[in-house]
């Protein structure tokens, strides 16, 4: 936390340009593209930290170590098209709350937390299929499809919620499985 001396006044400065961050990393991709099959796997490896005046570099709040994503399709004849993609990332790191403190003056709990993103949310993991039916006439294209997000219904964690004293913890999840159908013109 810094200070600043303004008219003589020390007041607490929520912003400056005094820190700096790094990112780095490699990434790798394999496309396969012989009919009827085609697809590809990505990998991403990278690091992101940042650093504050007077504190030591961290870990950056968005920092992804691993991000893996296979996609695959098959097509068919008569224009159907089965496809999925296969989804893994390292859990993003957070700052944990250890305790509450109560504060009589204002009548609520406060945080205790501990080290500054020194841990890390689940991995994500998630299946998607989908299915596309395609009618091609003279002067357009009909497409319908059926899309299933989270096919396996995996309770992936996208943050952390916490009880009003903060004795407790609850994972907040993302979507369920999500199906959609839809249709789709080309003109």
């Amino acid at each position: 936390t810094r200070t600043t001396d303004r008219d003589g006044v020390r007041s607490f400065e929520n912003y400056n340009n005094e820190g700096s961050g790094r990112a780095y990393g490699t990434e790798l991709l394999l496309r396969y593209d012989h009919k009827p099959w085609s697809g590809w796997l990505a990998y991403t490896l990278s690091r992101s930290t940042r650093q504050q005046p007077g504190q030591s570099e961290y870990v950056f709040e968005y920092d992804q170590t691993h991000n893996i994503n296979l996609v695959g399709a098959y097509e068919t004849t008569g224009n159907w098209r089965y496809s999925s993609r296969l989804r893994y990332v390292s859990g993003n790191p957070y700052t944990p709350v250890t305790g509450g403190v109560f504060d009589a003056d204002n009548d609520v709990y406060l945080p205790v937390r501990g080290g500054f993103y020194s841990q890390r949310l689940s991995s994500f993991v998630q299946l998607d299929v989908r299915v596309d039916k395609k009618w091609i006439f003279d002067s357009w294209i009909l497409t319908a499809y059926l899309d299933v997000q989270n096919a396996t219904n995996r309770k992936n964690t996208e943050s952390i919620g916490y009880s009003y004293d903060f004795s407790e913890r609850q994972d907040v999840t993302g979507l369920p499985l999500l199906p959609t159908f839809g249709l789709r013109g080309d003109f």
